[in-house]
């Protein structure tokens, strides 16, 4: 299966690491590897509708893992990553004159899991933690975990799938669980489907249709559901608050992987449903506002070494 990506984007989100290992591989030659993975997303001017103006948002991620196979089917790994999301917000009353937050720093470590379970299952395991928050803000108040967790069986060279769950907590003391799809499923020579990658700081799941050219390059369409929350500063309009994006992007991404140790990405589309939400330090929802679609473009690498 072709390593497609869902992506409004930067390379390292948790469902990424467990796309990516439900694939089938090769044996490695070496059982210690890293990988170096990065990009940048570009959302354009959005109107909320809520009351006037609008907003934009350019994101950044990064991240470094080392991975330990002692055979084809088991392996642990480790990752750790940072990034940054901008919010340039554009005379918006109904959040403030200058906006309800402006930077959101993203900083993980992710501990990877695949285990042999029997002659054609696996069982995936990643657990997290996380910093999602302004500058300055209560960097305590801003860490939350989560861990995914997923058997999938291969029922034949084309067809491996199974399921999963997420369970996170919450900035507000509350925990979120979700069920997803674990799938690779090469439908014919061309075509396949498959558990999204997605954006760095995404809880969400996310399904991806691929089409391949050849070896190095292939096309992948790809929806998936996006919920951030961020701690927000202690200086600002709300004191030590909650902010909250969610939306469902809709992406064209073309994939060149040149070799087994580099691929790279470009993508393009629409975000969808989007909403902002504006939350006091318990949770409690202060104000809220659906935006208009927006664009959303930008790129990925991935290196293997």
């Amino acid at each position: 299966m072709s390593r497609q990506a869902a992506l409004p984007a930067i390379a390292a989100t948790l469902l990424t690491v467990f796309a990516g290992s439900l694939q089938a591989q090769a044996p490695a030659q070496d059982p210690v590897s890293f990988n170096f993975d990065g990009g940048f997303a570009l959302q354009s001017n959005a109107d909320l509708d809520a009351g006037e103006g609008g907003f934009s948002v350019n994101r950044w991620f990064l991240s470094l893992g080392l991975t330990y196979a002692w055979d084809r089917r088991n392996s642990l790994g480790i990752s750790v990553g940072g990034g940054n999301s901008t919010y340039d917000f554009d005379d918006t009353p109904e959040f403030g004159p200058d906006g309800p937050w402006e930077e959101i720093e993203d900083t993980r470590i992710s501990i990877v899991g695949r285990f042999a379970a029997g002659e054609k299952g696996s069982l995936f395991i990643i657990p997290s933690f996380r910093y999602n928050g302004e500058d300055d803000a209560d960097t305590s108040d801003g860490r939350t975990w989560g861990v995914l967790a997923a058997y999938a069986w291969r029922f034949n060279p084309d067809l491996t799938l199974g399921p999963g769950i997420g369970v996170f907590s919450r900035l507000e003391n509350s925990t979120r669980v979700f069920p997803f799809l674990a799938i690779d499923w090469n439908i014919s020579e061309k075509w396949s489907l498959s558990t999204g990658r997605g954006l760095a700081a995404s809880q969400g799941p996310g399904l991806t249709l691929g089409y391949k050219f050849n070896e190095r390059w292939d096309l992948g369409l790809s929806g998936r559901y996006e919920k951030n929350e961020f701690r927000l500063r202690e200086e600002g309009a709300v004191p030590g608050g909650i902010g909250q994006d969610r939306s469902f992007p809709l992406v064209l991404s073309g994939n060149w992987r040149p070799n087994r140790k580099v691929w790279l990405n470009l993508f393009a589309g629409i975000e969808l449903g989007g909403r902002l939400k504006l939350k006091d330090e318990n949770g409690d929802t202060l104000t809220e506002s659906d935006y208009d679609p927006a664009a959303i473009f930008g790129g990925t690498f991935e290196f293997r070494f």
